[in-house]
């Protein structure tokens, strides 16, 4: 063979190398790429979920401090879950016997296994064991005044969907209770969805709270003492889905 045809052959062999090596990174920026494409859509999704209840959380707070009728609400699904599920808040002042307020919770789930959790004014976002506050309850303890501001939200479905659900709330009903005196004790009892018992602990809670509320004797309880004054305004919403 002549160098003629040494320089063919190894041109042949560089092309070929060069050419593998190519296709080879071509195809690890193909998978990595998709799954970088994938935890972002994922990241998205979830972003775009936690805005619509954040949304929705206002919306529902106008009942309470407007005192809107009706308001309708569109929102995009996503294939996640949105369900009602069963949610108490209790309380009582000077150690008396307690009265619980059955408030109910809103909960989607997305893909990831992500709860966003509306209950009481409060949106939580939980993951496995870990949760975020997003929206604090509005729950105060002043130097002299508790009010607890409680928002009842009522209705029966479960639904996952790819498109858009429009949910419909109507004001049913607005009671103020107040109590007053020197120097009482009020106790707030946090008796929440499964999600928010397992994942929100007393510290976590403490900061939701606010003010100055203080960690109680019993299991989520907290204190707000000495006061003179309580102000309990409940606000009563049905939810419906209307399409």
């Amino acid at each position: 063979m002549n160098r003629a045809d040494d320089r063919g052959v190894s041109d042949v062999v560089s092309f070929t190398l060069v050419f593998s090596t190519i296709i080879f990174m071509i195809g690890v920026v193909t998978v990595t790429g998709i799954g970088t494409l994938g935890e972002i859509q994922q990241g998205t999704e979830s972003n775009v979920a936690e805005e619509t209840m954040r949304n929705y959380a206002a919306t529902l707070a106008d009942h309470r401090t407007t005192g809107a009728e009706r308001r309708s609400t569109t929102i995009k699904m996503q294939g996640h879950q949105l369900e009602l599920v069963n949610s108490t808040l209790g309380w009582s002042v000077d150690n008396g016997s307690r009265e619980n307020i059955t408030t109910r919770a809103l909960v989607r789930t997305t893909d990831t296994g992500s709860k966003l959790i509306y209950e009481n004014g409060a949106l939580f976002r939980v993951h496995d064991d870990n949760g975020v506050v997003v929206r604090k309850p509005p729950l105060r303890c002043s130097n002299d005044t508790a009010h607890l501001a409680v928002t009842k939200i009522r209705g029966d479905f479960s639904i996952s969907s790819d498109t858009r659900v429009t949910l419909q709330s109507d004001l049913k009903n607005q009671r103020i209770t107040t109590r007053q005196g020197e120097g009482i004790n009020i106790s707030l009892y946090t008796n929440g969805t499964q999600y928010t018992k397992e994942t929100q602990t007393p510290d976590r809670w403490n900061s939701v709270l606010g003010g100055r509320w203080q960690e109680g004797a019993g299991v989520n309880e907290y204190t707000c003492s000495p006061i003179d004054r309580l102000v309990i305004h409940e606000t009563t919403v049905d939810i419906s889905i209307v399409n």
